[in-house]
């Protein structure tokens, strides 16, 4: 009898085993038979990692398409260009704020986020997130691989099919219309956690919203670290339509079961070098100018793990004034926020 039982116990493990295969490859073949979700859109092949290091690293362009209610042009209000490592298993975001000055001579209003919607002046009239990344390439001399880009308007609806983002605050945080996050573990639902990464109702604006992007980053590295493989692949193929991308979903997964293997403090993040300038330009802006020299350094340290070291000269970016580096050195190991 006690051999009966144990073949029985071996055959009903047996069938759940074969289950669970056949549950993944038919998720692998609805994978594999999926377009991106793309606008149609393709980063030039010039501007993109040599192919002989593509085993070894790639970079990726993430925005954050803002239409505010009442206007219909849409801005780059989230910049973020991400250095993945595949060999060493680090990944580096690079923060880029809204307010970057690029030039009123390339761009209306001289803003790097008004590139998306108005393209290069006097250009061929391209609008879209290529036109994005050739600026970054030409400014940052940063290669671009591929880009994600979200819609904000339906950021809260992702959020909320993930089941929310969980957040760790080490200060009171107060968003808009009063709201207040006190220190401590909060769970953000898609309407609170598009507030939290949207507000810059603070002294220095969109520097310190940039902080409050990094912790809801950390909350976002949590849910990928601690999520099954299976309920991933879920998440992965029901938020894929609402991702502007020219990655595939196939893709998309397999980054994220590449991402899984890292650990939070092999994720570094760190926003421009630079300074706010006040009333700038013929259109009186409140701009962001950057600092090439520190520029330079911060790009051969954590965006170019592969190539050679840029020089500050190399560089496209425009340096309106330098009076202050106090705002330069901000660089975040993701162990801080998870």
């Amino acid at each position: 009898m006690a051999k009966e039982k144990t073949k029985k116990n071996t055959f009903i493990r047996l069938l759940v085993v074969l289950a669970v295969f056949a549950l993944i490859g038919i998720g692998v073949k609805v994978l594999l038979q999926t377009k991106p979700a793309s606008s149609g859109e393709e980063i030039d092949e010039r501007i993109q990692t040599p192919k002989y290091l593509r085993d070894q690293t790639m970079t990726v362009l993430v925005a954050g398409i803002d239409y505010e209610e009442g206007r219909t042009v849409a801005n780059t209000d989230v910049i973020m260009v991400v250095n993945i490592d595949l060999q060493k298993g680090k990944m580096n975001a690079l923060q880029i704020p809204r307010d970057t000055y690029v030039g009123e001579t390339l761009v209306k209003y001289g803003k790097i986020n008004g590139l998306y919607n108005w393209g290069i002046k006097d250009g061929d009239g391209t609008t879209g997130i290529s036109v994005l990344a050739d600026v970054i390439y030409d400014q940052f001399k940063l290669t671009i691989d591929n880009y994600a880009c979200i819609d904000m308007d339906v950021f809260p609806t992702l959020v909320d099919m993930l089941g929310g983002v969980e957040v760790t605050l080490d200060e009171d945080i107060t968003l808009n219309e009063g709201t207040v996050l006190e220190a401590g573990t909060h769970l953000l639902d898609g309407a609170t956690s598009e507030n939290f990464v949207r507000n810059r109702d603070y002294a220095l604006a969109d520097i310190t919203r940039l902080k409050m992007q990094r912790y809801f980053f950390g909350g976002l590295l949590n849910k990928l670290f601690n999520t099954p493989k299976m309920e991933l692949l879920s998440l992965i193929t029901a938020c894929y339509d609402y991702i502007d991308t020219d990655f595939t979903v196939q893709e998309i997964l397999q980054l994220a079961l590449t991402a899984q293997k890292f650990s939070a403090s092999d994720f570094q993040v760190v926003r421009v070098p630079g300074e706010p300038v006040s009333r700038y330009g013929i259109y009186g802006l409140d701009v962001w100018t950057l600092h090439k020299e520190k520029l330079a350094n911060i790009l051969n340290e954590y965006m170019r793990p592969y190539t050679d070291d840029v020089l500050p000269e190399d560089l496209g970016v425009i340096e309106l004034q330098h009076t202050t580096d106090i705002l330069d050195d901000e660089v975040s190991n993701m162990d801080d926020y998870t």
